[in-house]
């Protein structure tokens, strides 16, 4: 049986839990092994039933932070320094030596587009459709300020052709990965976007809309967690009690790149909403923030939000691609607060469908939140459309299909 490794960057619980969803499809026909570096959401790996080889050096959860900031155009500074590169690549590239595996398959872990090349290991990347070169190529429009005005448009269409320009010709590159790459032998391609597509790509988005796709891409469509995990028993007596009292229920959840200020202001917005809350952020909270959020606001750790779906009427949600996902798949509409810009391409998409409101950050409070609120919650063609988007998504499996791809190339 050949092995397959994954190794998805472990502090972002998008990444991590795509690839085991992939992984438990594909463990009754290869070995799948996983490694990373943050030990933030590993231990998903090994409930999973996974082997797990944490890798040095480890990411602390102070530059686990700081690389989401970077992410989202919150910070300048990042951890993946080029000393840092060359010690996750000589890491790696022991691990293939011990591992020698059939193909690895990323999320947006840089040194192993070195590693894997350096040892001949197909690389399979499993990533979002938003901002990768086919979808700048396609896009007539990018949501750089929100709403349909005469402004809005003008500035997002002039926005794509900008990066669409900029993207086919740019060639910058992190000094360190470049640097990394050519004491290992490798050639990086010329390129920014090439450079950052695998040797297969399997597009793991709902596809609302006609896009065609390069040689090296596949559209395996939504992979969104589904956590071996039990409801806490607290969350059927919170429901019960809010339907006795004719409250509706509001499912919060921030993934894992949000921050304090913005789930804390959110919450406490919530609470003066006459809903019941249930918010798996427990993780951005201090213990002396829940005394003011009040009794109808129940924050939790990680939830298994695929088991909610009968029981919310609505979600409040950041836009990445496995909280949309989950909340397409609920049939029940959502409020999107894109935090960066593939959050916010994710969240327009659905806007445009009719199953969703979206607001900016700036926009998450006060009177704007409270009517898209309302809107979620009473807007009868919100409300269908979320059950039309349900129709579409159901009996998509993007797991098993990125599992059979995976499969296919290790065969040839």
């Amino acid at each position: 049986m050949n092995t397959v490794l994954f190794a998805p960057e472990t502090f972002n619980l998008a990444e991590t839990t795509r690839a085991i969803e992939v992984a438990r499809r594909l463990r009754d026909r290869h070995e799948c092994v996983f490694t990373g570096y943050s030990e933030r959401y590993a231990g998903l790996i090994e409930e999973a039933g996974f082997d797990y080889h944490a890798l040095a050096p480890p990411l602390t959860e102070e530059q686990a932070d700081q690389a989401i900031r970077f992410d989202q155009g919150r910070g300048l500074d990042h951890p993946f320094t080029p000393e840092m590169f060359r010690a996750r690549v000589e890491s790696e590239r022991a691990l293939n030596t011990l591992l020698r595996p059939a193909a690895t398959v990323i999320g947006s872990t840089l040194s192993q587009f070195v590693s894997a090349r350096a040892d001949n290991v197909p690389l399979i990347y499993i990533k979002p459709f938003a901002y990768s070169w086919p979808h700048l190529r396609q896009s007539p429009a990018l949501p750089v300020l929100p709403g349909r005005g005469r402004l809005a448009r003008t500035v997002n269409a002039t926005t794509a052709r900008l990066l669409r320009e900029t993207a086919r010709h740019t060639t910058l590159k992190p000094r360190g990965w470049v640097r990394v790459a050519r004491e290992n032998g490798v050639r990086l391609p010329r390129r920014t976007v090439d450079a950052l597509d695998g040797d297969l790509n399997l597009v793991a988005s709902i596809r609302l809309r006609p896009y065609l796709l390069p040689p090296n891409y596949r559209w395996v469509g939504p992979i969104y967690a589904h956590l071996d995990h039990e409801l806490p028993p607290q969350v059927p007596r919170v429901v019960s009690k809010a339907r006795k009292r004719q409250r509706p229920v509001v499912y919060f959840a921030m993934g894992s790149s949000a921050n304090r200020d913005i789930v804390l202001s959110v919450l406490r917005e919530l609470s003066r909403l006459p809903v019941t809350v249930l918010a798996p952020v427990a993780r951005y909270l201090r213990p002396d923030d829940h005394p003011g959020l009040g009794e109808h606001v129940h924050v939790f750790d990680l939830l298994p939000a695929h088991l909610l779906d009968d029981l919310i009427d609505a979600s409040v949600i950041h836009g990445g691609e496995g909280t949309v996902q989950t909340a397409a798949a609920s049939g029940k509409p959502f409020v999107g607060i894109g935090l960066q810009f593939e959050q916010r391409w994710n969240v327009d998409e659905c806007v445009r469908f009719g199953n969703a409101v979206g607001l900016s950050p700036r926009q998450a409070h006060g009177e704007p939140l409270r009517r898209a609120f309302e809107a979620v919650l009473h807007d009868p063609a919100l409300r269908t459309r979320a059950q039309d988007l349900r129709a579409l998504v159901a009996g998509i499996d993007g797991a098993q299909a990125a599992a059979d791809h995976i499969h296919a190339l290790t065969r040839t």
